[in-house]
């Protein structure tokens, strides 16, 4: 293994349906918070399957802020979408600054195995 010296750090939490519905219907004066449009602030990143809200970091960046960090992004969290985030929620993932994979489609997936088909 080696290092990556440039390799942006995402930390952030994974957003669920209850959370997804608070951010696209919180008050039009805190949609600066969550839109991605200042660095300050969180942005939305997806991965495989999964979209989470948080904020992107330079590599390199010290291990003592990373408690500021996540005691800011909670804080906005709590702001938008009030509710019981735990702390241990909050995960550090690489950044890639290609295109997400494209969402499986329900039609796509493969049939269920043979032991689960319905024979009645």
């Amino acid at each position: 293994m080696r290092l990556e010296m440039e390799r942006k750090l995402f930390v952030g939490i994974r957003i669920d349906n209850k959370m997804r519905d608070q951010l696209q219907n919180c008050a039009q004066r805190d949609k600066q918070y969550i839109d991605g449009s200042d660095p300050n602030y969180l942005c939305q990143l997806r991965g495989v399957e999964d979209t989470f809200i948080g904020k992107i970091v330079d590599a390199g960046t010290p291990a003592a802020s990373m408690e500021d960090l996540k005691r800011n992004i909670m804080s906005i969290l709590n702001r938008i979408a009030p509710g019981r985030h735990r702390d241990d929620a909050i995960k550090v993932f690489a950044v890639d600054e290609g295109e997400p994979p494209p969402l499986e489609k329900d039609e796509e997936k493969e049939p269920p195995p043979e032991r689960y088909r319905d024979y009645y």
